[in-house]
């Protein structure tokens, strides 16, 4: 007979109620970030600081690419890219559909519970929680695969962190061949964060363009 493995989690849907555990009793995070997206073999990385507060409120900072800002006080997000002076105004209480939204909305309280509506979910592999060649901790692995084919983010891999049930990376991929990929490290739970940082003041000769993100992802 098999040896019951040390924790209970057997099965994904354990793993998925403490990682929403985890996010409704956080009140706020602090991470370092790096996002690559790989399209028509082309690769493109980005990395910085990441703010997290209760209330769907984000604030992601870029050293690469310099200057760049995604922020959001939980009703509007704006995504400041310098090179070209512009903002990407959107309205969040406007686009409600099914669309998984831009990978870096999914990690709030918010965001997963929406994933975790819109997606089927299971584990990636029978070997569960799997050691990291990376970094030696263990990792839940859940494959993610969107309910109904409506866009955006078709299937996307999860790494949960075994002890903590934060999820440290996510690989998500699109219908056109597009992989994006998000990695956390530096985690620092709960900090003091001031609702001011999750406000946006836009430039005055900035280019704002509204709601860029409801026909496309």
């Amino acid at each position: 007979m098999l040896a019951q493995p040390a924790h209970n989690w057997n099965s994904p849907s354990e793993v998925v109620k403490q990682v929403k555990k985890k996010f409704s009793d956080l009140n706020s995070y602090k991470a370092d970030f790096q996002i690559q997206t790989v399209s028509n073999k082309k690769s493109k990385n980005m990395k910085g600081v990441c703010l997290y507060k209760k209330g769907g409120r984000i604030r992601y900072q870029f050293n690469e690419p310099s200057g760049d800002e995604i922020v959001s006080d939980g009703k509007t997000l704006y995504i400041y890219i310098a090179r070209l002076n512009a903002v990407g105004k959107q309205d969040l209480t406007l686009n409600k559909s099914n669309k998984s939204g831009p990978i870096f909305s999914n990690f709030t309280d918010e965001g997963l519970s929406r994933i975790f509506r819109k997606y089927h979910y299971k584990f990636d592999s029978i070997e569960q929680p799997q050691t990291s060649s990376k970094d030696g901790r263990k990792y839940f692995v859940l494959n993610l695969e969107q309910r109904e084919k409506i866009g955006g983010f078709e299937t996307m891999l999860l790494y949960v962190d075994a002890q903590t049930y934060f999820i440290q990376k996510a690989v998500a991929s699109d219908g056109r061949g597009k992989e994006t990929t998000i990695e956390f490290s530096n985690l620092e739970i709960n900090p003091d964060l001031e609702d001011g940082q999750f406000n946006f003041h836009i430039g005055g000769n900035a280019k704002i363009i509204n709601n860029p993100l409801v026909s496309e992802q």
